[in-house]
């Protein structure tokens, strides 16, 4: 009797272990593991990571850049984010559902602004604002803690 128990639960090792295989071979092998969508850069996008040319690196914009809201909406969950080149020269503008765009800066009586196209990214005391044709499309209040 020892044997036959001994058998049965080899058995049933063999048949849970042959089911799992049955079960992995049918899922096929579109599985994807977190880190395996590195892009042209090196960018893990399923880490969050996304790639800024203005800082030469993979970053994760809610950590990295500045988070602006919809000024036109306000209960949007979209949001804008703006990362800075290490010498100001130039920023980032990162879109909803749209490609990056690099805005340069120059310098007017109220201070830096950056600009492409129609678009313009102000600097002002109480914060960031994002214009496109000239319709404040995007904003941000300054920290409370003077940090950006």
């Amino acid at each position: 009797m020892a044997g036959l128990f001994c058998y049965n639960k080899k058995m049933k090792t063999n048949l849970s272990v042959l089911a799992l295989a049955s079960l992995c071979a049918a899922c096929g092998t579109n599985l994807q593991t977190t880190g395996a969508d590195r892009d042209a850069y090196g960018c893990i996008g399923s880490a969050g990571y996304t790639w800024s040319q203005v800082a030469g690196d993979c970053l994760r914009l809610w950590e990295a850049g500045v988070q602006l809201t919809s000024a036109t909406d306000p209960q949007s969950s979209l949001a804008a984010y703006v990362v800075i080149s290490a010498d100001g020269n130039a920023v980032e503008l990162f879109l909803p559902k749209q490609d990056a765009l690099i805005l340069k800066r120059s310098f007017t009586p109220d201070g830096p602004v950056w600009t492409k196209g129609g678009w313009r990214l102000e600097r002002q005391p109480e914060g960031w604002r994002l214009y496109q044709h000239k319709e404040l499309v995007y904003q941000a209040a300054n920290p409370a803690d003077g940090s950006r």
